[in-house]
């Protein structure tokens, strides 16, 4: 009922936004909620467009509410003489509801952001997707380049099913099916239908025989029952057109919903890396100890390339070190698991993990080892560290870390999960399901956060979709980009693996909006792209806005052109943390243009004016003005033009205390806008 009210009242906004030169508008503005309320926004779609264009056209209506009242518009324009009887049934629809969206809570998510390419789109409604993995092929000849995919898929009812290898020739542009690999034991009940967690893996140098290039595929295969887990090992040696079963190589139970008790012996989540030895190292989480541990993370090692391992299937000691454990809490009940690892420019390794179980949220950890995993941290029971940003979030769920060579000396370590959380009172942020979280120090010291590249959405699973499930995080080979992958509920049969790119959080950035929004978040308005162009058009007293970047950016430069459409205001926001739904919801700056004025003031729960210029003639909607902001300390310059009809404007300030670092974005307040041409630069640039 609360979704439904908010809808309908955000509609009702809208309609009264495209209608604002009639005396129907004048009366449903005073309905609006207090600016301090969050703009309403759902995760589901409710009309194409805010404001519709010319007299009788209307946005595709998604819900019964939304249609009547479209229609209510279209009968105002064309039967001028009911529009009292109108104006009264629309108006005590707003105060019925009204009253209801109030109660909007301050963490109303941020949306926004495209929502990716399909990678793979199952051919069938029997088809269970999550947990996609992805590599860039680096050592193998002609074929470097070439990007290879693979994800969790199941057949419900019991059905056999494949993993599926795609591969993109074009750097993620589009995909084709490369191989299939089915389950590779036989006997009775064999092919089984669950495929879990798979991983690709290149050999990045030559082992055991198998020259550099070769390529593993290791996944947990259960039966319908899910009675069992097997680590199942695959083989490509021609880049993965085929694929030879090498061996079941570890043997678990079953999770701790089919065990008798309810408790877990299965093994999940395999990782495979390789030390500077030769050494494939196998990381997964392991249950079958779990008198002592409800979960750990462990590994075994080969030397052999994959041909057989330190430990036996059952896990017990085959030839040294056997299974040696990593993450293995003293409380029995925590659950470490989802081990993903990176290596350091400085040879170092860090690993993720999340930490589940009594007092914890699944929260991500991450922990460093020194000597290519054999000792990680201070020994077993070191959980590691919490990942915290500076601004409260942290990631909970299934996260996966990797390194990128570009962002500064270190290059910069970028961690994403299913999950964003507040650290104060573990309420979902905003960014729930859209954080990328960002280091630049090895690990150490603090964590910033960007958007995602896409947003694949996150209500959670359906019958044949987990959305979000373990995200893959792949860097471009320069590291300015970033390739965000996962399954998504969308598609003729519900769901599909979903991938996209943009910008890795570095600089310099630039946004042209000629490929959608990839990378930007909003909070509150209705947002869309057209013609190299950004536009807000549903106005209101919210201070919608829309960030990109990272918020450990600290001294850069930015500039673009602003255009207010309606209302009074708009412009840019530079150096933003803890950004909320709401007018002044965000610790930072903000720039804008009025009809007389350039302004600039600092945000953060309230708004404090710090410098203001006269624009010389004034400012009419519907015209560019082109703003260029650069922070270097404390010290901001402000420089706007209207493109040389009349004189420019400049002006300086300094903010004692300032805020030292944050995100870029666009704002606008009591009005509609629409932005083009946004860059950001190293200051002096």
């Amino acid at each position: 009922m609360l979704l439904s009210a908010r809808r309908t009242i955000a509609s009702l906004l809208s309609l009264c936004h495209s209608l604002r030169s009639h005396r129907l508008c004048h009366r449903c503005k005073s309905l609006r909620i207090d600016r301090r309320t969050p703009p309403i926004r759902s995760a589901e779609p409710t009309v194409e467009s805010c404001r519709w264009p010319g007299t009788v056209g209307l946005s595709k209506p998604r819900f019964p509410h939304i249609r009547r009242i479209e229609k209510w518009s279209l009968a105002v324009r064309q039967h001028f003489w009911m529009k009292s009887m109108i104006r009264r049934a629309v108006c005590l629809l707003g105060a019925v509801v009204a009253a209801v969206a109030v109660l909007a809570l301050p963490g109303t998510p941020a949306l926004g952001n495209v929502s990716g390419n399909a990678l793979y789109s199952p051919s069938s409604s029997n088809e269970a997707l999550a947990y996609n993995r992805m590599i860039r092929l680096q050592h193998s000849g002609r074929a470097n380049g070439r990007l290879l995919a693979s994800f969790e898929r199941s057949g419900l009812g019991g059905a056999p099913s494949r993993y599926v290898i795609r591969q993109s020739t074009n750097d993620g542009q589009t995909w084709s099916t490369l191989a299939t690999v089915s389950d590779g034991e036989t006997g009775e009940g064999h092919p089984w239908n669950t495929l879990f967690q798979p991983f690709l893996f290149e050999f990045p140098r030559a082992t055991g025989g198998l020259p550099a290039g070769t390529l593993l595929l290791v996944g947990n295969v259960l039966p319908p029952g899910r009675s069992t887990t097997h680590f199942e090992e695959w083989r490509s040696t021609d880049h993965g057109a085929t694929w030879n079963h090498v061996e079941t190589f570890q043997i678990g139970g079953a999770s701790a919903k089919f065990e008798p008790g309810g408790v877990g012996a299965g093994i999940w989540e395999p990782f495979l890396i390789m030390n500077s030895r030769g050494e494939i190292e196998c990381y997964f989480s392991d249950e079958r100890q779990n008198k002592e541990h409800s979960q750990k993370l462990v590994h075994i090692v080969s030397a052999d390339g994959g041909r057989t391992w330190s430990a036996n299937a059952d896990g017990s000691t085959r030839v040294s070190p056997g299974e040696v454990e990593d993450v293995a809490s003293p409380t029995r009940s925590d659950r470490p698991g989802m081990v993903t690892i990176a290596v350091l420019p400085n040879g170092d390794w860090i690993m993720s993990f999340e930490l589940c179980g009594t007092n914890h949220f699944c929260e991500a950890h991450v922990k460093t080892s020194k000597d290519e995993g054999r000792t990680w941290g201070s020994g077993p029971a070191d959980l590691g560290t919490e990942v915290v940003t500076d601004d409260g979030r942290y990631l909970g769920s299934s996260p996966f870390i990797t390194w990128s060579p570009s962002g500064g000396a270190n290059g910069e370590l970028l961690l994403t999960g299913m999950r964003t959380r507040f650290a104060s009172g573990n309420g979902f942020s905003p960014e729930d399901h859209q954080a990328v979280f960002v280091n630049s120090d090895n690990g150490t010291g603090t964590w910033s956060w960007m958007p995602a590249p896409i947003n694949v959405g996150g209500a959670g699973p359906t019958a044949n979709c987990y959305q979000n499930y373990s995200p893959d995080l792949l860097p471009s080979s320069s590291g300015r980009m970033l390739r965000y992958t996962a399954a998504r509920a969308a598609g003729t049969y519900g769901c599909e693996e979903s991938t996209g790119e943009a910008n890795a959080g570095v600089l310099p950035y630039a946004s042209d909006f000629g490929a959608g929004d990839a990378g930007w978040l909003n909070y509150g308005g209705c947002w869309t792209t057209a013609s190299d162009t950004y536009v807000e058009t549903c106005g209101g007293d919210g201070g919608n806005k829309a960030l990109a970047g990272s918020t450990g950016w600290t001294n850069y430069t930015i500039s673009g052109d602003v255009m207010i459409t309606s209302g009074t205001q708009a412009g840019f926001v530079f150096r933003a943390t803890d950004p909320r739904v709401g007018a002044d919801a965000f610790n930072g700056y903000y720039v804008g243009v009025s009809s007389t004025r350039l302004i600039l003031g600092r945000e953060n729960g309230s708004w404090t004016l710090l410098s203001q210029a006269a624009i010389p003639g004034g400012l009419a909607h519907d015209r560019w003005y082109h703003l260029t902001i650069r922070a270097v300390g404390c010290r901001f310059t402000i420089t706007g033009s209207d493109g040389g009809e009349t004189a420019p404007i400049a002006f300086s300030h300094t903010d004692a205390g300032c805020f030292t670092h944050g995100a870029i974005g666009v704002r606008d307040q009591s009005g509609t806008a629409a932005w083009r041409n946004v860059t950001v630069t190293h200051p002096g640039r």
